[in-house]
Formats: C-alpha cells, structure tokens, sequence
C-alpha cells in the first residue's frame, strides 16, 4: 500500500486543491478540518485540530508517512479579529498536537508546516531571504514565528522532521476573505469602480494558488532538505499601484481610487512593510513560478467570469 499524506485544514483554501493534486497524482491522501470534505473522492476526517485527544486518533488511525500542515486562523485581519486566545489555540496549541501526536505514533517522515511572510514583520530588505530576522507585528505574525520556533525544538531535540514553507499573499480560486488583488478583480468582473483610501505603496510578492500547490510538492518531495525554512512565493514585489496598472491592462473598463502609503490590513491595524522574496532555495528542490502575475491575474479573472456565467 502506498504511503499516505495527511492534509489538516484540507477542506481549506490551499489545503483542497493541494489534496486534489496529490490525488491525481497518485498519492493516498486523507484531509483533515471542521469543514466537511471539499472532495468525494478523498477519505476526510472531521475534527478539532485544538482537540489533543483527536489529534492523537488521528494520526494513529491514519499512519501518515508525510503530513502537510495547513490549518488555521489565517492572517492578520483575522488574528485581531477573532481575539489573541483563538488564534493560539488553533495555531500554536493545534500545532503542538500535532507534533506530539507525530511523535508518539512514529513513522512520520516529513512535516511541512505552512508559515507565513508575517514571521518577518517588516522587510529589512528585498528580496528577504530566510535567515533575515523574525519581527513579526500582529498575533497572527507571531503565532507563526512560535509555531516555527516550537517546530524547531521539536525536530532538534527531539527528532521530529519538521519544515516550515513561508508564504506570501496567495491568491485564487476559493479565496475565503476580502482581500487584494481578489476584491478588485471581483469588482472587475462586476464593472464596478474599487477605492483604497491608503496603500497605494504597499508591496507584496503576489503568489498564485497554483503555483503555491506546486511549491509545497518540491519540498514534500525532496530527498533531503538542507534547510528548516523555505520562502515560497514569485520572488517579485509589487506595490498596489503596480498592481491597479495590471488589472487595467487585462480589464481597462475597471478603475480605481488609490490613496498613497502603507496599507491598513484592518482599522487601525497596519500592514508590515513588505517586498519581494528571496526564492532561491525553494528553486534548488526544483521549483520555478509558472505564472508572471499579469498572467496569474488573467487567469483568475476569466475564472471569476466563468463562475459569474456558471451561477
């Protein structure tokens, strides 16, 4: 029987299609999330990744050889919003379930944890590479930067493969909350007028959701990892200026009113300073980004018009 990879958070936005890749490919995958299965065809398992004892079922009654770890509260807006305590729960307690479930079981050669730009707090420089310091500004930021620490206790002490892939501003189909460049592309497709009153100098490394998919299967896939950390995203910043000029090149009936500065991710809360990633050990596993983002964006809004049509 094949090995199995086990997806928590696998009803998610990254961890659905990242299970159908493995899937169609050939993997035994299970996913694992509170949501019910995204795919039918994929044995899932509904439970609490903050439960320790439904971790510990889990893991015995899957036996998983690899383990890609996606659940959680996701990103900055949402840590603030739903409260400090939720977010350590699910992202710090959940993830130390995990681990010592992992352990306890044995035979688990690989941990990928999804981590986040957010470690960084604000870039010091472009592009960031992995050994720049951790700063992180928001709860989310630093629920990351502990997972990752704990992440590296547990594989140096004891043991435990674990590596973390650091993301950057995703973005695709299924994207669960009002973020850019999907709530402008949204208001594309609509033929609606967008407005920011500030971030027009916010920059971003823009990644696409499929190229992210393909990202995480290099390090899953890897003989051997040099490294605990991996950045996976385009390695190119964009501002948000750059990226209003983009979207009007694929839809020049759409405009928008952009004020200058750095961007509030939520009242009050702004977002770190950020930039390009430096990519170039997740390129040594053999990855390369497939979609420039004008390209990328293209793609997402024939895919928006496509759902408006099919609705």
């Amino acid at each position: 029987m094949a090995d199995t990879v086990l997806v928590t958070g696998g009803a998610g936005f990254i961890g659905a299609p990242l299970a159908r890749r493995l899937a169609d490919r050939g993997d035994r995958v299970v996913t694992f999330d509170r949501e019910p299965a995204r795919h039918a065809d994929i044995p899932h398992i509904v439970g609490d990744i903050t439960s320790r004892a439904e971790v510990r079922e889990l893991i015995e009654r899957v036996s998983p050889a690899a383990i890609v770890h996606t659940a959680a509260v996701v990103g900055v807006a949402a840590s603030v919003g739903a409260g400090l305590m939720p977010t350590v729960q699910v992202n710090i307690a959940g993830s130390v379930n995990l681990f010592e479930a992992a352990l306890e079981h044995g035979g688990v050669r690989r941990i990928l944890d999804l981590s986040s730009e957010e470690y960084y707090g604000d870039f010091a420089e472009e592009p960031l590479g992995e050994d720049a310091p951790a700063a992180p500004i928001s709860p989310y930021g630093i629920s990351k930067f502990a997972v990752e620490r704990l992440g590296r206790y547990y594989a140096e002490v004891r043991g435990l493969p674990y590596v973390a892939v650091r993301l950057s501003w995703v973005f695709g189909p299924d994207f669960p909350r009002a973020r850019l460049p999907e709530t402008w592309l949204q208001d594309a497709a609509e033929g609606r007028t967008s407005a920011l009153a500030r971030g027009g100098d916010q920059r971003i490394d823009f990644t696409y959701l499929a190229d992210v998919v393909e990202g995480i299967l290099a390090v899953l896939d890897a003989p051997a990892l040099e490294h605990r950390a991996y950045n996976l995203a385009s390695g190119t910043g964009t501002s948000m200026r750059e990226l209003a000029e983009a979207i009007r090149r694929i839809a020049p009936e759409w405009d928008v009113e952009l004020g200058d500065g750095g961007l509030e991710l939520a009242p009050g809360v702004r977002a770190a300073r950020k930039g390009a990633y430096d990519i170039s050990r997740i390129r040594a596993l053999g990855y390369a980004p497939s979609y420039g983002l004008e390209d990328a964006l293209r793609d997402r809004l024939a895919g928006i018009r496509e759902e408006r049509t099919d609705a």
